[in-house]
Protein backbone atom coordinates (compact mmCIF):
# COMPACT_ATOMS: atom_id res chain seq x y z
CA UNK A 1 0.00 0.00 0.00
CA UNK A 2 2.92 2.44 0.85
CA UNK A 3 5.00 1.90 -2.05
CA UNK A 4 1.43 2.25 -4.32
CA UNK A 5 1.12 5.82 -2.95
CA UNK A 6 4.53 6.71 -3.15
CA UNK A 7 5.09 5.77 -7.03
CA UNK A 8 1.36 7.58 -7.38
CA UNK A 9 2.92 10.84 -5.76
CA UNK A 10 6.07 10.52 -8.27
CA UNK A 11 4.18 10.29 -11.42
CA UNK A 12 1.79 12.81 -10.03
CA UNK A 13 4.49 15.05 -9.70
CA UNK A 14 6.13 14.07 -12.84
CA UNK A 15 2.96 14.50 -14.66
CA UNK A 16 2.71 18.46 -12.99
CA UNK A 17 6.23 18.98 -14.24
CA UNK A 18 5.41 17.76 -17.87
CA UNK A 19 2.02 19.51 -17.93
CA UNK A 20 3.09 23.06 -16.18
CA UNK A 21 6.16 23.30 -18.23
CA UNK A 22 3.62 23.06 -21.79
CA UNK A 23 1.33 25.05 -20.23
CA UNK A 24 0.08 28.23 -22.90
CA UNK A 25 -1.20 30.19 -19.51
CA UNK A 26 2.79 29.82 -17.42
CA UNK A 27 5.03 33.06 -17.51
CA UNK A 28 6.85 32.86 -15.11
CA UNK A 29 9.88 29.80 -13.97
CA UNK A 30 8.26 30.21 -10.54
CA UNK A 31 5.50 28.47 -10.94
CA UNK A 32 6.80 25.32 -12.07
CA UNK A 33 8.38 22.78 -9.44
CA UNK A 34 11.15 23.76 -7.27
CA UNK A 35 14.43 22.61 -9.11
CA UNK A 36 16.05 22.23 -5.45
CA UNK A 37 13.63 19.80 -4.98
CA UNK A 38 14.15 17.41 -7.98
CA UNK A 39 17.61 17.39 -8.31
CA UNK A 40 17.25 16.07 -5.16
CA UNK A 41 15.30 13.62 -5.83
CA UNK A 42 16.76 12.08 -9.21
CA UNK A 43 20.06 10.55 -9.91
CA UNK A 44 21.63 11.98 -12.88
CA UNK A 45 20.85 8.55 -15.18
CA UNK A 46 16.67 9.18 -14.72
CA UNK A 47 16.93 13.02 -15.18
CA UNK A 48 18.17 12.13 -18.62
CA UNK A 49 15.83 9.48 -19.06
CA UNK A 50 13.03 12.05 -18.34
CA UNK A 51 14.92 14.60 -20.62
CA UNK A 52 14.59 11.68 -23.61
CA UNK A 53 10.89 11.19 -22.35
CA UNK A 54 9.95 14.84 -23.05
CA UNK A 55 11.87 15.52 -26.13
CA UNK A 56 10.08 12.42 -27.60
CA UNK A 57 6.47 14.24 -25.94
CA UNK A 58 5.16 10.94 -24.47
CA UNK A 59 3.05 11.74 -21.18
CA UNK A 60 3.15 7.81 -20.87
CA UNK A 61 6.34 7.24 -21.26
CA UNK A 62 7.13 10.03 -18.96
CA UNK A 63 4.43 8.37 -15.97
CA UNK A 64 6.35 4.87 -17.10
CA UNK A 65 9.56 6.57 -15.53
CA UNK A 66 8.27 8.02 -12.47
CA UNK A 67 7.01 4.43 -11.91
CA UNK A 68 10.46 2.93 -12.46
CA UNK A 69 12.45 5.24 -10.84
CA UNK A 70 11.22 4.56 -7.24
CA UNK A 71 14.95 2.73 -6.42
CA UNK A 72 16.45 6.09 -7.60
CA UNK A 73 14.33 8.37 -5.45
CA UNK A 74 15.67 9.68 -1.71
CA UNK A 75 12.81 9.53 0.01
CA UNK A 76 14.00 11.49 2.69
CA UNK A 77 14.64 14.15 0.85
CA UNK A 78 11.08 15.04 0.57
CA UNK A 79 10.52 15.87 3.88
CA UNK A 80 13.52 18.13 4.61
CA UNK A 81 14.38 21.43 3.17
CA UNK A 82 16.72 21.69 0.73
CA UNK A 83 19.38 24.50 0.48
CA UNK A 84 21.91 23.82 -2.60
CA UNK A 85 25.42 25.37 -2.07
CA UNK A 86 26.52 27.18 -5.38
CA UNK A 87 30.14 26.67 -6.62
CA UNK A 88 32.10 29.26 -4.91
CA UNK A 89 29.97 29.60 -1.45
CA UNK A 90 30.61 27.91 1.80
CA UNK A 91 28.12 27.32 4.54
CA UNK A 92 29.18 28.04 8.00
CA UNK A 93 26.18 27.71 9.86
CA UNK A 94 22.54 27.78 9.64
CA UNK A 95 22.47 31.06 9.61
CA UNK A 96 22.15 32.99 6.03
CA UNK A 97 24.61 31.59 3.19
CA UNK A 98 27.13 34.30 2.48
CA UNK A 99 29.51 34.43 -0.80
CA UNK A 100 33.03 33.21 0.09
CA UNK A 101 35.67 36.17 0.03
CA UNK A 102 37.91 35.71 -3.20
CA UNK A 103 41.29 36.12 -2.93
CA UNK A 104 42.62 39.75 -3.51
CA UNK A 105 44.75 39.99 -6.83
CA UNK A 106 48.01 41.88 -5.72
CA UNK A 107 47.79 44.57 -8.38
CA UNK A 108 44.15 46.81 -8.27
CA UNK A 109 42.27 47.34 -11.06
CA UNK A 110 43.92 49.89 -13.88
CA UNK A 111 47.58 50.02 -12.21
CA UNK A 112 48.99 48.27 -14.85
CA UNK A 113 49.64 49.43 -18.70
CA UNK A 114 47.01 50.50 -20.53
CA UNK A 115 44.63 50.51 -17.22
CA UNK A 116 44.91 46.49 -17.25
CA UNK A 117 45.26 44.32 -13.99
CA UNK A 118 48.90 42.58 -14.08
CA UNK A 119 48.73 39.08 -12.02
CA UNK A 120 53.10 37.66 -10.95
CA UNK A 121 53.33 34.90 -13.09
CA UNK A 122 56.76 33.41 -11.91
CA UNK A 123 56.17 30.33 -14.85
CA UNK A 124 55.89 32.59 -18.26
CA UNK A 125 58.45 31.37 -20.78
CA UNK A 126 59.48 34.86 -21.78
CA UNK A 127 61.52 34.95 -18.46
CA UNK A 128 63.80 32.32 -19.87
CA UNK A 129 64.17 33.94 -23.24
CA UNK A 130 64.61 37.70 -21.19
CA UNK A 131 67.59 36.72 -18.87
CA UNK A 132 70.37 36.87 -20.64
CA UNK A 133 69.62 40.50 -21.06
CA UNK A 134 68.96 41.15 -17.47
CA UNK A 135 72.29 39.90 -16.66
CA UNK A 136 73.74 42.32 -19.21
CA UNK A 137 71.59 45.46 -17.60
CA UNK A 138 72.48 44.17 -14.24
CA UNK A 139 76.54 43.84 -14.76
CA UNK A 140 76.57 47.09 -16.86
CA UNK A 141 77.45 45.36 -20.56
CA UNK A 142 74.97 46.05 -22.36
CA UNK A 143 75.68 49.34 -23.37
CA UNK A 144 79.44 49.38 -23.14
CA UNK A 145 81.90 50.26 -25.64
CA UNK A 146 85.57 50.10 -23.22
CA UNK A 147 86.97 47.67 -25.75
CA UNK A 148 86.74 49.45 -28.88
CA UNK A 149 83.73 47.63 -30.64
CA UNK A 150 81.57 50.14 -30.22
CA UNK A 151 79.13 49.98 -33.49
CA UNK A 152 77.08 52.47 -34.70
CA UNK A 153 74.24 52.45 -33.48
CA UNK A 154 75.84 52.03 -29.94
CA UNK A 155 77.71 55.83 -30.49
CA UNK A 156 74.23 57.32 -31.37
CA UNK A 157 72.63 55.94 -28.12
CA UNK A 158 76.08 57.82 -26.38
CA UNK A 159 75.81 60.63 -27.92
CA UNK A 160 72.16 61.25 -27.23
CA UNK A 161 73.06 60.42 -23.52
CA UNK A 162 75.28 62.95 -23.59
CA UNK A 163 72.72 65.69 -24.66
CA UNK A 164 70.37 64.26 -22.16
CA UNK A 165 72.26 64.04 -19.26
CA UNK A 166 70.92 67.15 -17.57
CA UNK A 167 67.31 66.86 -18.99
CA UNK A 168 64.14 65.68 -17.70
CA UNK A 169 63.08 61.87 -17.67
CA UNK A 170 60.27 62.68 -20.48
CA UNK A 171 63.28 64.66 -22.54
CA UNK A 172 65.14 61.07 -21.94
CA UNK A 173 62.51 58.87 -23.32
CA UNK A 174 62.01 61.09 -26.36
CA UNK A 175 65.58 60.30 -26.96
CA UNK A 176 66.30 57.50 -26.91
CA UNK A 177 62.74 56.46 -28.98
CA UNK A 178 63.61 58.63 -31.38
CA UNK A 179 67.84 57.32 -31.88
CA UNK A 180 67.13 53.62 -31.50
CA UNK A 181 64.21 53.59 -33.92
CA UNK A 182 66.13 55.53 -36.64
CA UNK A 183 69.40 53.55 -36.04
CA UNK A 184 68.45 49.78 -35.59
CA UNK A 185 66.87 48.31 -38.53
CA UNK A 186 63.79 45.96 -38.46
CA UNK A 187 64.29 42.53 -39.05
CA UNK A 188 62.18 39.49 -38.13
CA UNK A 189 63.73 37.00 -36.04
CA UNK A 190 63.22 34.37 -38.85
CA UNK A 191 65.86 36.39 -41.01
CA UNK A 192 68.24 37.52 -38.81
CA UNK A 193 68.54 34.27 -36.28
CA UNK A 194 66.47 31.54 -38.47
CA UNK A 195 64.14 30.88 -35.69
CA UNK A 196 60.13 32.14 -35.29
CA UNK A 197 61.05 33.88 -32.00
CA UNK A 198 64.46 34.90 -30.60
CA UNK A 199 64.80 37.69 -27.65
CA UNK A 200 68.18 39.22 -28.80
CA UNK A 201 70.20 40.84 -25.97
CA UNK A 202 71.18 44.41 -25.85
CA UNK A 203 74.58 43.65 -27.06
CA UNK A 204 73.08 41.43 -29.89
CA UNK A 205 70.93 43.93 -30.94
CA UNK A 206 73.88 46.68 -31.68
CA UNK A 207 76.04 44.50 -32.65
CA UNK A 208 73.81 43.27 -35.52
CA UNK A 209 71.90 46.91 -35.60
CA UNK A 210 69.06 45.49 -36.55
CA UNK A 211 66.22 43.52 -34.61
CA UNK A 212 62.04 43.13 -34.12
CA UNK A 213 60.14 44.73 -31.23
CA UNK A 214 61.06 43.26 -28.82
CA UNK A 215 64.50 43.48 -29.13
CA UNK A 216 63.80 47.30 -30.24
CA UNK A 217 62.34 47.52 -26.43
CA UNK A 218 64.60 45.49 -24.60
CA UNK A 219 67.57 47.88 -25.92
CA UNK A 220 65.30 50.49 -25.01
CA UNK A 221 64.90 49.52 -21.15
CA UNK A 222 68.78 49.12 -21.33
CA UNK A 223 69.32 52.09 -22.46
CA UNK A 224 67.42 53.95 -19.75
CA UNK A 225 68.50 51.85 -17.06
CA UNK A 226 72.09 52.87 -18.37
CA UNK A 227 70.69 56.86 -17.81
CA UNK A 228 70.08 56.02 -14.35
CA UNK A 229 66.22 54.55 -15.08
CA UNK A 230 65.36 51.92 -12.04
CA UNK A 231 64.31 48.84 -13.76
CA UNK A 232 61.36 48.14 -11.75
CA UNK A 233 59.68 51.48 -13.51
CA UNK A 234 60.07 49.80 -16.99
CA UNK A 235 58.44 46.67 -18.07
CA UNK A 236 58.65 45.67 -21.67
CA UNK A 237 54.49 44.50 -22.55
CA UNK A 238 53.82 41.65 -25.06
CA UNK A 239 50.22 42.82 -26.68
CA UNK A 240 48.05 42.14 -29.43
CA UNK A 241 47.26 45.29 -31.63
CA UNK A 242 43.87 45.22 -32.51
CA UNK A 243 43.77 47.50 -35.21
CA UNK A 244 46.93 45.70 -37.26
CA UNK A 245 45.93 42.37 -35.85
CA UNK A 246 48.93 40.95 -34.94
CA UNK A 247 51.27 40.74 -31.75
CA UNK A 248 53.82 43.25 -30.85
CA UNK A 249 55.80 44.42 -28.34
CA UNK A 250 56.80 47.62 -26.62
CA UNK A 251 58.82 49.17 -23.51
CA UNK A 252 56.33 51.16 -20.87
CA UNK A 253 58.08 53.51 -18.64
CA UNK A 254 56.15 54.80 -15.17
CA UNK A 255 56.51 58.50 -14.65
CA UNK A 256 54.67 60.01 -11.83
CA UNK A 257 52.19 58.05 -12.06
CA UNK A 258 51.70 57.70 -15.78
CA UNK A 259 53.10 55.06 -18.27
CA UNK A 260 55.02 56.44 -21.51
CA UNK A 261 54.74 53.93 -24.61
CA UNK A 262 58.54 53.63 -26.36
CA UNK A 263 56.97 52.23 -29.94
CA UNK A 264 59.65 51.00 -32.39
CA UNK A 265 56.25 51.86 -34.99
CA UNK A 266 56.24 55.54 -33.98
CA UNK A 267 58.71 58.01 -32.69
CA UNK A 268 56.10 60.18 -30.64
CA UNK A 269 56.85 58.75 -27.17
CA UNK A 270 52.78 58.69 -25.95
CA UNK A 271 50.75 57.84 -22.63
CA UNK A 272 49.48 54.62 -22.79
CA UNK A 273 45.53 56.01 -22.61
CA UNK A 274 46.30 57.33 -26.30
CA UNK A 275 46.88 53.83 -26.96
CA UNK A 276 43.15 52.00 -26.88
CA UNK A 277 44.14 49.22 -30.07
CA UNK A 278 47.01 47.92 -27.57
CA UNK A 279 45.61 44.66 -25.51
CA UNK A 280 48.26 43.57 -23.40
CA UNK A 281 48.62 39.98 -22.90
CA UNK A 282 52.05 39.34 -20.50
CA UNK A 283 54.97 41.91 -19.39
CA UNK A 284 58.62 41.35 -18.00
CA UNK A 285 59.18 44.22 -15.26
CA UNK A 286 62.29 43.61 -13.03
CA UNK A 287 63.08 40.23 -13.91
CA UNK A 288 59.64 39.37 -12.88
CA UNK A 289 56.38 38.19 -15.31
CA UNK A 290 53.06 39.36 -15.09
CA UNK A 291 49.70 38.17 -16.92
CA UNK A 292 47.24 41.21 -17.88
CA UNK A 293 43.62 41.12 -17.83
CA UNK A 294 40.62 43.34 -17.11
CA UNK A 295 37.82 42.71 -14.13
CA UNK A 296 34.99 43.59 -17.01
CA UNK A 297 33.84 43.86 -20.52
CA UNK A 298 37.48 43.15 -22.20
CA UNK A 299 37.48 40.41 -24.71
CA UNK A 300 40.09 37.27 -23.58
CA UNK A 301 42.61 37.48 -26.72
CA UNK A 302 44.84 35.58 -24.73
CA UNK A 303 42.65 32.17 -24.26
CA UNK A 304 42.86 30.98 -27.82
CA UNK A 305 46.54 29.62 -27.89
CA UNK A 306 49.27 28.95 -25.32
CA UNK A 307 51.13 32.80 -24.68
CA UNK A 308 54.54 30.37 -25.76
CA UNK A 309 52.98 30.41 -29.45
CA UNK A 310 52.62 34.19 -28.73
CA UNK A 311 55.94 35.74 -31.21
CA UNK A 312 55.91 39.43 -31.58
CA UNK A 313 56.21 40.94 -34.79
CA UNK A 314 56.02 37.50 -36.45
CA UNK A 315 52.10 36.53 -35.20
CA UNK A 316 52.17 32.72 -34.11
CA UNK A 317 55.69 30.53 -33.52
CA UNK A 318 54.49 26.94 -34.84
Amino acid sequence: MKRSIKISNIAAFAFSAFSLAFSPNISSASALPSSRMSGAMYSVDFAADTARALTLGGVANLLSLATNAIGTIDVAALTRSLQPEPAGWVKESVAPEQPAARPAIAVPTGSAAFGTVAIPFKRLAALKKFAPSLSEMTDGTAIDCSAGKCSEAATAIKVAFTKTSQSSIRDKLNAVNVTINHTIRYSRDIDTYKVADYWATPAETLSRQRGDCEDFAILKMAALHAEGIDLKDMSVVVLFDQKRHFYHAVLSVAVNGNRFILDNMRDEVLPDTKLPDYVPLYSIADGRGYLHGTRTGAKQVASAMPLEKVAPGEGVAF
